[in-house]
């Protein structure tokens, strides 16, 4: 008997049933093979990230010069850049971070200087009995849980530096992978390709484009938009002396790649830094950091990140918060375009599957892979 005269013989509904089967126990497979090997994964989102991000740039500049030189050009002005933040701006954070702890005790005791000025102008206006017992009771268990916090935190400072070292080594292999995917991108393209029947290469290519639309218009617009945070969130809090210019410009910069809640946590440290040196400071560093993202948000958003997502204000806000529970912090970064390939994914073949129906919109027809 044939392979024909086999697979004719199984009935068709037999292969129906088996079909999803197989599909659901490969994703599961998948999924537990995934969670075994969390660095490597780590190291192909931030790849595909860089590679989706600079793409655009190096794709724009293939139109006039052979793409490996396009990429060549890219990626030395990428690890020129690398090399100044590394030399130049990541040494004076730490220097801040580190007189920040060295500090905390001094800022610990004005804290509790500030507040005993407090609550004694106020029991004289007001009198004695304006301020409940329990007050001090509360006030001395925050104190010292700050304090003991703040104790525990520098003995942990070597486990802090074992993951900036992986940090960095994860940081670095991805750079290199990230110039392996746009070096040989073709032959990705044409390997993805033939892993679909010839009928749904189509749609396959279809989705290639669109994922690359997405992730490449996200990627490289929140790079700009971050980067715009915390350069200008920088030179303003230097033109007013802040003591953590720096660390507040990285900081604004990379919570500003976190949807809603990023914008918001960045305002707080920076109320809570400027605090150290007096309340002036503080309202002002709130207030340059709302300012430079607000001016992100209006001026920059639009040009920049332009129609890539597509995705509705609800469904976005549902992303961000689904994806922060079920995957922390990458599912806040990656929230919205996850939303946005999902939507794609369900135009080209989930809403087909499921009605039987074509997709609202037919693919245009594939193009040779060169």
């Amino acid at each position: 008997m044939t392979t024909t005269d086999q697979q004719q013989a199984v009935p068709a509904w037999w292969r129906q049933l088996t079909r999803p089967l197989v599909f659901a126990v490969a994703i599961v497979l998948g999924i537990y093979i995934l969670r075994r090997i969390p660095m490597t994964i780590e190291v192909f989102i931030v790849a595909t990230l860089i590679a989706y991000g600079i793409n655009p740039l190096i794709h724009a500049m293939a139109r006039r010069i052979p793409r490996v030189v396009a990429v060549i050009i890219v990626y030395s002005i990428f690890l020129i850049l690398l090399l100044v933040v590394a030399i130049i701006v990541i040494p004076t954070a730490i220097e801040q971070l580190q007189n920040l702890f060295a500090s905390s005790s001094d800022y610990i005791g004005s804290a509790q200087a500030f507040i005993d000025r407090q609550e004694e102008w106020i029991n004289r206006k007001f009198g004695g009995h304006i301020l409940p017992a329990q007050l001090q009771t509360i006030e001395a268990s925050v104190v010292g849980k700050l304090s003991t916090w703040v104790q525990g935190v520098l003995p942990n400072i070597g486990g802090a530096v074992i993951s900036v070292a992986n940090a960095v080594v994860i940081g670095v292999t991805a750079i290199v992978l990230s110039y392996y995917f746009l070096v040989n991108a073709a032959d990705i393209r044409r390997t993805y390709l033939s892993l679909f029947p010839e009928r749904s290469q189509a749609k396959a290519q279809y989705m290639a484009h669109e994922a690359g639309r997405v992730f490449g218009g996200f990627v490289g617009g929140q790079i700009v938009l971050s980067t715009f945070s915390g350069v200008f969130t920088f030179f303003g809090l230097e033109l007013l002396g802040s003591d953590y210019a720096v660390l507040l410009g990285i900081l604004t910069g990379l919570l500003y790649a976190i949807p809603y809640l990023g914008v918001f946590l960045a305002v707080i440290l920076g109320v809570i830094l400027g605090f150290l040196q007096s309340w002036q400071m503080a309202l002002w560093t709130a207030g340059i950091i709302f300012l430079v993202t607000r001016i992100a948000d209006i001026v920059l958003v639009p040009k920049v990140m332009g129609e890539s997502v597509g995705v509705s204000p609800m469904s976005i806000i549902f992303a961000v918060f689904a994806g922060g529970e079920l995957f922390g912090l990458w599912g806040l970064i990656l929230a919205i375009p996850a939303a946005a390939l999902f939507k794609v994914i369900w135009i080209v073949w989930l809403y087909p599957w499921l009605t039987g129906k074509p997709m609202m919109d037919e693919p245009p027809p594939v193009t040779p892979v060169t």
